[in-house]
């Protein structure tokens, strides 16, 4: 019961380091306005990248934070429509990180703060008896970008964990 309650009081107050997290395609966030039932959404974030918000249309989201996204509604809002409006975004459910190469249980995985390399290696099972233990790669981000990986690298969600096969 009281896990329960942990797993809830955490959906409804994200910690600091949720709300840094650049907004991405596939998470669902929700958007709710003080006083204003009829303007709450709740948004999967599509490739396009694009959520369609009441009354002020099509908003970018992918890669703003969610002050960021809620200080820019804040403005569309104020541009017409409410006179001070407080706006709470929240991403709701976070897109999974993947792991492939040469780990026992390769496959998406749930985002969870504070994962690292290490961490993820280990929630994929841990690495196979041919595994490196170095060239270890995150693929990051919409342009792929290739980081090459420590045990403390800092993995975010829709990253590509790459653990290679070791020739020796």
């Amino acid at each position: 019961m009281i896990s329960a309650l942990l797993m809830i009081g955490s959906a409804l107050f994200p910690s600091h380091a949720q709300q840094e997290l650049p907004i991405g395609v596939g998470d669902v966030i929700t958007m709710d306005v003080h006083l204003e039932k009829d303007l709450y959404i709740r948004a999967r974030v599509d490739a396009s990248g694009i959520v369609r918000f009441p009354l002020i249309g099509d908003i970018p989201v992918v890669g703003k934070t969610v002050k960021e996204l809620s200080d820019d509604l804040v403005d569309a809002y104020l541009d017409g429509y409410l006179v001070n409006p407080s706006i709470v975004v929240q991403i709701e459910e976070i897109r999974p990180f993947y792991v492939r190469g040469a780990v026992k249980y390769p496959g998406s995985f749930p985002f969870q703060l504070g994962m690292t390399m290490e961490k993820a290696i280990a929630v994929a099972g841990g690495q196979t008896d041919r595994a490196s233990n170095r060239n270890w790669v995150v693929i990051r981000g919409a342009d792929k970008q290739r980081i090459k990986a420590t045990a403390d690298t800092p993995i975010l969600p829709g990253d590509i964990v790459e653990i290679p096969e070791s020739l020796f």
